[in-house]
C-alpha cells in the first residue's frame, strides 16, 4: 500500500491540504481504529507505557515525524523519481550503521544483494531523472530524509522488541500526533473540503497508515533494521505497479528491468543463509488484561 502513498499525497496537495495538516489527520483517523484493535485484543496500552512505550512515543515524535515530513515535503517540489531515488537509498545506510552501531559483521554477498537493488531503484526511476528538474527546496527536504529513517528503524529494531506491535503502533503515532498537531497549532490546520478528499485521507490513514505501521511494528524487531530495509524495496516495484495500472504509465524495458532486479535483490538476501541473531528478542513484557 505503501506504493499508493506519492499519488495519494500529490492528490491531497492539489486539493489545498499541506503536509503537517494532511499528516495530523492521518493519525488523528488512525489512532481510533488501532485504539479499537487494541480493546478488542484486550491489550493494556497504559499499562505498555509504564512499561517503557512511552520511549516509542518520543522515537516517533522526533525521528519518525522527521523522516516522514521530509518525504513528504520533498514530492511537494521535487520530481517523484528523483525523492523516490534518494529515498531508497537508505538500504545502503541502514547496512552501514549496523556495522557501525550494532558491530555486525557485512557479507560480501548481502552488499551484492543491497547493489542490485539499487541499481533496479535507479533504473525505474530513470525516465524521471531525464525529465525532471531538481528543485534545491525539494532537494533540501530529500536529502536527510534516508539518514533520519536509518536511525529510526535502528531506534526502533531495540525497542519494539520488548512490546507487542499493536503497542508499538499506536506509540509510533502517538507521537509523530503530538509533533504535527504542534505544527498544525502554529500554522493552522487544513481541512478537506470535498467528500474525495476525506475518502483519500481516510485510505492514507487506514491502509498504508494503521495497517502498515503495525505491520513495521511486527516485522522491524524480527528482521532487524538491515533484513528490513532490503525487504521493504519491494515498495519500488508496488510504486511502478500502481503507476501502471492506475495512471496508464507505459511499462519500459528500463521499469520492467528495475524490478526485476529489485525482485532478484531481495530473493538472494532472503536465499542467503541466516546466522544466529546476535540480539534474541525477549517475549512482550505487556501481557493481556487478565493474564
Amino acid at each position: 500500500m505503501v506504493g499508493f502513498m506519492p499519488i495519494l499525497a500529490l492528490h491531497l496537495y492539489g486539493a489545498g491540504i499541506d503536509a503537517p495538516s494532511m499528516l495530523l489527520w492521518r493519525y488523528a483517523i488512525a489512532l481510533p481504529a488501532l485504539l479499537v484493535a487494541a480493546a478488542a485484543t484486550r491489550l493494556d496500552w497504559i499499562a505498555a507505557w509504564r512499561g517503557g512505550a512511552w520511549r516509542i512515543v518520543l522515537v516517533g515524535a522526533t525521528l519518525g515525524a522527521g523522516q516522514t515530513i521530509c518525504f513528504w515535503e520533498s514530492i511537494k517540489t521535487l520530481d517523484t523519481s528523483i525523492a523516490v531515488l534518494l529515498f531508497y537509498t537508505y538500504p545502503a545506510l541502514t547496512m552501514l550503521l549496523d556495522r557501525v552501531l550494532f558491530r555486525r559483521a557485512i557479507r560480501p554477498a548481502s552488499v551484492l544483494c543491497v547493489a542490485v537493488i539499487l541499481l533496479g531503484a535507479a533504473l525505474i526511476t530513470l525516465p524521471g531523472l531525464k525529465s525532471g528538474t531538481i528543485d534545491p527546496r525539494g532537494l533540501a527536504w530529500a536529502m536527510p530524509a534516508p539518514l533520519i529513517y536509518v536511525l529510526y528503524l535502528a531506534a526502533n529494531s531495540v525497542l519494539l522488541r520488548r512490546h507487542k506491535p499493536l503497542t508499538g503502533a499506536i506509540s509510533l503515532y502517538f507521537g509523530m500526533a503530538l509533533t504535527f498537531g504542534a505544527a498544525c497549532v502554529v500554522r493552522g490546520l487544513d481541512v478537506p473540503a470535498e467528500p474525495e478528499t476525506w475518502l483519500v485521507v481516510l485510505f492514507v490513514a487506514l491502509g498504508p497508515g494503521a495497517l502498515t505501521i503495525t505491520l513495521f511494528a511486527y516485522s522491524v524487531p524480527r528482521l532487524g533494521p538491515s533484513s528490513y530495509a532490503i525487504i521493504a524495496n519491494i515498495e519500488l516495484v508496488t510504486v511502478v505497479a500502481v503507476g501502471v495500472s492506475l495512471l496508464g504509465e507505459p511499462v519500459t524495458p528500463e521499469r520492467a528491468g528495475g524490478g526485476l532486479l529489485i525482485v532478484a535483490g531481495i530473493v538472494g538476501y532472503g536465499l542467503l543463509p541466516r546466522r544466529e541473531s546476535a540480539i534474541p528478542a525477549p517475549a512482550p513484557v505487556i501481557a493481556s488484561k487478565g493474564a
